[in-house]
């Protein structure tokens, strides 16, 4: 595998790694599922690689994603089947990279649309030296309020639109405080080694939140407010309103 440092604006070198599970619960085998005729674990690499920020690679527990990766030229690494959650898939393929990059993301693989701007703005957030691991927020919708596949984060904001997570949920009835999580997490090398040795937390397997094992064990979580949520495929509903999308811009 060839991969040649990137920078980015803070001279930071990034590597996004997007985790890529084969089966998910509630929408089967959806990161092999085409968007105009391409594969969305593929339209999440190319999204990722157009931003040229960072190196990408794909982690994955299969080797018919493994092959949709090697046919498109995107690098990837097989992992184990039995891995915690999206974050230790993330730090297994990091290791076997041998490289040591400054910042590491870990990117959702049923985000097929984001922007330049989300990554840039947190990956800015560790200007900030008490910062353990950055994400993003946008505002919340009242339909959303209880819904359980959207995440939920909490959240006091400073004048810049930043501001340490206080708590992240599925199921709020008081808004107050409260925004919509964006799925993408960057760690630094050693707070994601931190993250990697320690146990799963009650909250994280309760909640099936596994940025909680973090909050549980008094991590840094720092948070940036972003204007738009970019949209995750999570149904059957989600995955036909992004085939529009993608249409329409054609």
């Amino acid at each position: 595998m060839s991969i040649v440092k990137v920078t980015n604006k803070k001279n930071k070198s990034l590597l996004i790694i997007i985790p890529a599970r084969f089966y998910s619960t509630r929408l089967s085998k959806k990161l092999i599922r085409r968007i105009s005729g391409v594969p969305m674990i593929i339209r999440v690499a190319e999204t990722a690689s157009k931003t040229k920020l960072g190196d990408v690679l794909v982690a994955t527990d299969s080797k018919q994603i493994q092959n949709l990766c090697k046919n498109e030229k995107v690098d990837s690494v097989i992992t184990p089947t039995d891995i915690k959650s999206g974050t230790d898939r993330v730090h297994y393929a990091y290791k076997k990279l041998k490289k040591k990059y400054d910042l590491i993301l870990n990117l959702q693989g049923d985000l097929p649309i984001f922007t330049k701007e989300i990554l840039e703005k947190t990956v800015g957030l560790f200007n900030d030296k008490k910062t353990e691991i950055g994400s993003a927020v946008c505002d919340l919708h009242t339909s959303e309020f209880e819904d359980k596949n959207i995440v939920k984060a909490k959240v006091f904001f400073e004048n810049n639109n930043e501001g340490f997570a206080i708590d992240f949920c599925r199921i709020i009835k008081n808004h107050k405080f409260f925004y919509h999580h964006i799925g993408l997490y960057i760690y630094t090398h050693d707070s994601l080694n931190k993250f990697i040795k320690l146990k799963q937390s009650h909250n994280e397997l309760k909640r099936n939140l596994e940025q909680m094992r973090a909050m549980d064990n008094n991590m840094k979580i720092k948070l940036v407010k972003v204007k738009e949520i970019p949209p995750s495929v999570d149904t059957l509903e989600d995955l036909k309103k992004i085939r529009l999308l993608f249409k329409k811009n054609k």
